[in-house]
């Protein structure tokens, strides 16, 4: 049941860190600031998923699982703020 629970946050973080990635070009005007909140963002997942990984003792496919739930979970403000932004774009019927 751990195993599944872990699944289903780690699709669901996903997805925001993917969407995020996706909208990122269509809010920054250079590619430098582009490529600069790209590797900013992926930065910042990887240090918080590396200690978080750290913090619980456990192995194999659990400590994958919180490795990339952790990396995911960085990226979920920022999904909210592009999306927020994308909805505001939208011309009202």
């Amino acid at each position: 049941m751990q195993i599944l629970a872990m699944l289903l946050m780690t699709a669901i973080t996903l997805a925001a860190a993917t969407y995020t990635h996706y909208r990122i070009p269509y809010h920054t005007s250079s590619a430098r600031d582009r490529w600069f909140l790209h590797l900013l963002l992926a930065f910042i997942g990887i240090a918080f998923a590396w200690v978080m990984s750290r913090q619980y003792p456990i192995s194999g496919l659990l400590e994958v699982l919180v490795f990339l739930c952790s990396f995911g979970v960085v990226h979920i403000p920022a999904a909210g703020i592009l999306f927020i932004k994308r909805q505001q774009k939208k011309p009202a019927r």
